[in-house]
């Protein structure tokens, strides 16, 4: 990855040279892809570490659901499913969890109309949702931050994609299946009405809301996108992260989209 990094790194100097790019831009170029690099690669990724696939049994449980229960705890529901039956927590970061999956720049991760099988949690990047509202001409774009998760719906009911995401940057995601997850839900009945009643209020939620709320991202949609004036240090060349927040909105808004 670092010589594939430092090829890179001086094919986009003399790109730069080549094509005369003035000396102040070519600087600023240079400062943003710099912290970028260094942000989007500053965790080791599981898929690199081969050694994990020697532990099994009690370790491999206890090491899953430490790497993945703070993650679902995101969620109200799944917080208290740790809180109340650590065991169901467990099976469910082994079972139903399929593990951190990487996306790179520009990948679809689902389409319209297509069948929805896991609910999908943000650990790492940015994505771009697509949607129509209203079964309008004209689609809406919402950038979707670390912290995020969507596609709850299809935990608690059968639903099909109504809208399009794509991977704004390289981004790390985790999916929970949702027949895997009522499976276990309904494996533990003395905290199966605990869930229940989040699958009803979701349904009541969903029951209230015209059409043009119904997206893969809950209810009510919320907006990310609003577009802003740029930050005035992102003239100077020193990137931080709200100039990288800055810079992936109006890139969210740009994607070119395969109709």
């Amino acid at each position: 990855a670092n010589r594939y990094d430092c090829t890179q790194h001086l094919l986009l100097k003399k790109f730069l040279n080549q094509n005369k790019i003035s000396r102040g831009l070519g600087s600023r170029i240079m400062h943003y892809v710099d912290f970028t690099l260094e942000f989007r690669h500053r965790r080791v990724h599981i898929s690199k570490v081969h050694f994990l696939g020697l532990i099994s049994g009690p370790l491999n449980i206890e090491l899953h659901t430490e790497l993945f229960a703070p993650t679902l705890c995101w969620h109200p529901c799944f917080s208290q499913i740790l809180t109340m039956n650590k065991p169901m927590m467990r099976e469910i970061c082994t079972t139903a969890v399929l593990g951190t999956q990487n996306y790179a720049k520009n990948d679809m991760l689902f389409e319209r109309g297509k069948e929805a099988k896991h609910m999908l949690f943000l650990t790492l990047g940015t994505l771009v949702y697509r949607f129509w509202p209203d079964d309008l001409a004209a689609s809406r774009k919402v950038r979707m931050h670390e912290g995020s998760w969507f596609v709850e719906a299809s935990l608690w009911m059968p639903w099909q994609h109504v809208g399009e995401m794509k991977a704004l940057s390289e981004v790390d995601l985790v999916l929970v299946t949702s027949a895997k997850f009522r499976d276990i839900c309904e494996s533990y009945p003395e905290d199966f009405p605990l869930v229940r009643s989040y699958a009803l209020l979701f349904w009541s939620e969903a029951h209230d809301q015209t059409l043009e709320a119904l997206t893969d991202l809950g209810f009510p949609l919320e907006a990310h996108n609003e577009r802003s004036a740029p930050p005035q240090s992102m003239v100077s060349g020193q990137f931080n992260m709200a100039q990288l927040t800055y810079a992936e909105e109006v890139q969210a808004q740009l994607l070119s989209w395969d109709d």
